[in-house]
């Protein structure tokens, strides 16, 4: 499988479609052609530029209606996966409301 359809196909459980500009986008952050094969070398690589690409993904619409037909995303389901990328892999969470505690 191509990293590009490994992308696409991991977004599309949330019922989320890529534009081709998105794909780009996590291929040249990550460092890899979507074209080479989905591998194990590369894994790690492609989960983190994806968790970086979802916080920009979640300032579009996540409902879109037109014509009758109509479209929505799993928000929340996103967003857990992004949480899930970001502990696997120790990257900040930019989307978490964990409640912080200061000391003055």
């Amino acid at each position: 499988m191509k990293i590009s359809d490994y992308i696409l196909q991991k977004f599309q459980t949330f019922g989320i479609q890529l534009l081709e500009a998105d794909l780009l986008d996590m291929c040249l952050n990550a460092k890899i052609s979507g074209e080479d094969e989905m591998n194990e070398d590369c894994q790690t690589r492609v989960s983190v530029a994806i968790a970086k690409f979802i916080p920009s993904l979640l300032l579009r619409a996540t409902l879109i209606s037109e014509s009758g037909f109509s479209m929505s995303w799993n928000l929340e389901g996103i967003k857990q996966y992004y949480s899930f990328l970001c502990k696997m892999y120790g990257l900040k969470d930019e989307l978490s409301n964990k409640p912080k505690c200061t000391f003055l």
